[in-house]
């Protein structure tokens, strides 16, 4: 009977380490524990890199109410963001095609390069935008403030290993050394 025990308990432990590492990864995520990525390329999601932020900017669009006055501001401010999303994707996907080995120096100067490039990026798109912002009622301007708030935040929960929701654990105090 004690080996009929140990099987059913090792059976156990096996299911609820397979069954908790499933509930763990959630829905939607590859065998690595990657959300939305296929086989762990990252194919899929530059590919909807610019469907996104188009969908992104019609939903600003709709919110912000547009008069027939303001739309040829939007409409530049919309073509450079566009065009932003797009240049940034295209040129990760351009160095993760590039296999031939560089040496750290010559890594280092590659990302400084990008960083430079996507800096001109911005201010081309920050430009644009603020022109947009200034012809904007206090309504709308209101609109844009709220949009723009949480840019860039990461969303409560989201990464960092836990289930979304799930709020962080602070790390224990070490407990002092008993003589």
């Amino acid at each position: 009977m004690n080996r009929k025990n140990t099987i059913v308990a090792g059976f156990l432990a096996a299911s609820a380490v397979f069954f908790g590492t499933a509930y763990a990864q959630g829905p939607g995520c590859d065998h690595e524990g990657m959300r939305g990525m296929k086989g762990g390329s990252m194919q899929g999601g530059m590919k909807d890199m610019g469907a996104r932020a188009e969908q992104r900017l019609t939903k600003f669009k709709s919110e912000l109410k547009l008069t027939a006055e303001q739309e040829p501001l939007w409409q530049a401010f919309a073509e450079k963001k566009k065009a932003a999303a797009g240049k940034g994707m295209q040129a990760m996907h351009e160095r993760m095609k590039d296999d031939k080995p560089v040496s750290a120096p010559e890594r280092m100067a590659q990302m400084q390069g990008m960083m430079k490039e996507r800096l001109a990026t911005m201010e081309s798109v920050s430009e644009s935008f603020n022109r947009l912002y200034a012809a904007l009622t206090p309504e709308q301007k209101a609109t844009a403030d709220k949009h723009f708030s949480n840019a860039g935040k990461p969303k409560p929960g989201a990464g960092r290993g836990r289930p979304r929701g799930a709020k962080p654990v602070a790390p224990k105090a070490a407990e002092p050394a008993k003589n």
